[in-house]
């Protein structure tokens, strides 16, 4: 057997990986990259080392070595595909510009986008929504930067990167445009007012909402959203004052679980402030009268934003939460590659760039399965995607991947591609763990006297109750 039938007969036997390196071939096509660079670059120069080989062994790092650059670089070095020297590898990295960044997240998951299946979202909304993009938006700050860098190195303070506000589109599951800061402590308003235009140009010609956290609930974002053509479904914040309209009398009634709920019309702001606005502001209660949550929209009719689809809404915005957490636990954004702010930026980008491919594989999956994305762990498949991926790349020539790849397809031809590459490629172990097994955010915490105790105490502790305790006073 050729070594390209041999090599091919790998990429069959791996269709995780096969499916990976296709949209990323797809995602990062040389001319693309080319392109974003001479666009994006300002005043960085491209001598040896083009942007695109950066970038592709960027994602050789995150995919296979878990976020480190030194062993991507170091085995690119040896098989003669890194032209230059490895700190001139990691310089290039750390001066990075930041529209660069912004633009590789935003127009690297419009490509992605067109191949996904038909009708993929990773949790349904409801019907009231199907008319409208709807996109949570919020702030993320690069952490666990090490202290390389000379001035770093005597601070005694944990050190941020860059920090970046996001827009997810909750129908999708997928990142869609960021804004980024080279300071990690800047504020968080001012870089979520440049992603109005983003979320727009990503709606396209679609009506869109933005689902933002009560950071925003002031009398300046509002009207900019509104502005750029959008609605918003925000967290209600008191200090900025709610005046009822004493013409139309409130709603109040309870949901399914047995929950106060409250609908009110009037104005966001004072009388005399020329930017008060009209809004709807719905209170979520309860059952002993202890308030849950409160938002405010622009969506005033209640009939076809009915309130319990509202505040519904606005909890998928953890969704965006989610996200976060994923790209630091399982796309290795605890290991930094580079440490200068540009580094950080860029990594957080490509981070993001990657949890979108997985949506798309996440997806095709789905499809096959007939439920939807959600109920698949992106940690899980993740598990087994960098394993194949490994696998590939011991057992095939990387010079040979391209060839093999053969021409950049089209979005149809790859949508095609994947659906028949991984309809029969499933594994039980990729379920999520249902709520029973635990998980999600604890409430309410005990305080421990001293802030620290031991395993053996804790247990014995709950040893000497259970036995204080009758049993039938256990029983669930």
């Amino acid at each position: 057997m050729e070594d390209t039938d041999f090599s091919a007969e790998v990429l069959a036997r791996l269709p995780l990986a096969d499916s990976v390196w296709r949209l990323l071939h797809f995602t990062m096509a040389e001319p693309w990259l080319g392109d974003l660079w001479d666009r994006t670059r300002g005043v960085c120069q491209e001598r040896i080392l083009r942007f695109g080989t950066l970038a592709h062994l960027v994602a050789e790092a995150l995919l296979e070595h878990g976020g480190s650059g030194r062993q991507a670089f170091e085995r690119a070095q040896e098989g003669g595909r890194l032209p230059v020297s490895i700190g001139s590898a990691f310089e290039k990295l750390g001066n990075l510009p930041v529209p660069l960044s912004e633009a590789f997240l935003e127009e690297g998951s419009r490509r992605l986008k067109e191949t996904l299946p038909d009708d993929p979202s990773i949790e349904p909304l409801a019907d009231c929504w199907a008319d409208l993009d709807v996109f949570a938006v919020d702030g993320k700050a690069v952490k666990h930067v090490k202290r390389l860098l000379k001035p770093l190195r005597n601070l005694q303070a944990g050190i941020l990167g860059a920090r970046a506000a996001v827009v997810l589109n909750l129908r999708t599951g997928m990142a869609v445009a960021m804004s980024g800061h080279l300071d990690g402590e800047a504020g968080e308003g001012s870089l979520a007012e440049d992603l109005l235009p983003k979320m727009a140009a990503a709606a396209g010609q679609r009506a869109w909402v933005a689902v933002l956290d009560r950071l925003y609930c002031n009398l300046t974002f509002p009207p900019r959203v509104l502005k750029a053509g959008g609605h918003f479904v925000i967290r209600y914040d008191p200090h900025t004052s709610f005046h009822a309209d004493e013409t139309r009398p409130a709603r109040e009634f309870r949901d399914d679980q047995k929950r106060r709920v409250v609908q009110e019309w009037g104005w966001l702001g004072q009388a005399k402030d020329p930017r008060r606005l009209v809004v709807r502001r719905i209170t979520l209660c309860s059952p002993d009268g202890k308030q849950i949550v409160s938002v405010i929209t622009d969506l005033l009719d209640e009939q076809r934003y009915p309130a319990v689809e509202v505040l519904a809404l606005y909890k998928s915005r953890w969704g965006i939460e989610k996200v976060f957490h994923q790209i630091t636990d399982v796309f290795s954004l605890k290991k930094l590659i580079g440490t200068t702010p540009q580094a950080t930026l860029f990594q957080l980008s490509f981070c993001l760039l990657l949890y979108n491919t997985l949506q798309v594989v996440r997806a095709h999956l789905a499809s096959h399965q007939n439920c939807v994305p959600e109920k698949i762990s992106n940690e899980k498949l993740f598990y087994d995607v960098k394993r194949q991926l490994v696998a590939s790349n011991e057992l095939v020539e990387v010079e040979e991947l391209p060839g093999m790849l053969g021409e950049v397809p089209t979005a149809s031809d790859l949508r095609a591609h994947l659906r028949d590459c991984l309809k029969g490629t499933w594994s039980k172990r990729w379920w999520k763990a249902g709520s029973s097994h635990g998980g999600g955010h604890q409430k309410v915490k005990k305080r421990v006297l001293g802030n620290h105790t031991s395993t053996y105490r804790v247990l014995e502790e709950k040893r000497d109750q259970d036995k204080r305790t009758p049993t039938l006073a256990r029983r669930p």
